[in-house]
């Protein structure tokens, strides 16, 4: 039986990994038919936290998968190092303005994940408390 595991926790991986990977398709193209100002990507970000704290997905559902990704993630990368690589002129010319973006993007990107994972956290914590409290009250209306 515990031999298995690893493969049935490589095939729950794929599973999982595809599944988001229609998400995201789905969420792309739902985007650009809608003429969205920001990407696919954002979107299917929204619908995954708003699915999650819905508890339509649990965690469990995904968690896997998105390990994989996030592990992985330096691979999707390469083809940047590439283009970086064969325009060196643009970079020569452009360079600053380009890495004056990025890190602007960056930092947008960080500074969004950051303030959301806090509000999520502190969302989880309320609900937490409330809970808490509510069962407080219960024992003490027992007793």
């Amino acid at each position: 039986m515990r031999s298995s595991y690893p493969i049935q926790r490589f095939f729950y991986t794929i599973l999982q990994v595809l599944l988001l990977i229609v998400i995201w398709t789905a969420c792309d193209r739902a985007a650009a038919w809608l003429h969205l100002p920001f990407s696919g990507g954002v979107v299917g970000l929204l619908l995954m936290v708003a699915l999650l704290l819905a508890g339509v997905v649990r965690p469990s559902v995904v968690d896997h998968g998105a390990e994989w990704l996030l592990s992985n993630m330096l691979l999707f990368f390469v083809p940047l190092i590439v283009s970086v690589v064969q325009f060196t002129s643009l970079l020569e010319r452009e360079g600053l303005r380009l890495f004056a973006a990025i890190g602007i993007g960056f930092t947008s990107v960080l500074l969004a994940t950051a303030l959301t994972v806090e509000w999520v956290c502190r969302f989880e914590r309320g609900l937490r408390l409330r809970k808490l409290r509510g069962m407080r009250k219960l024992q003490e209306q027992s007793a």
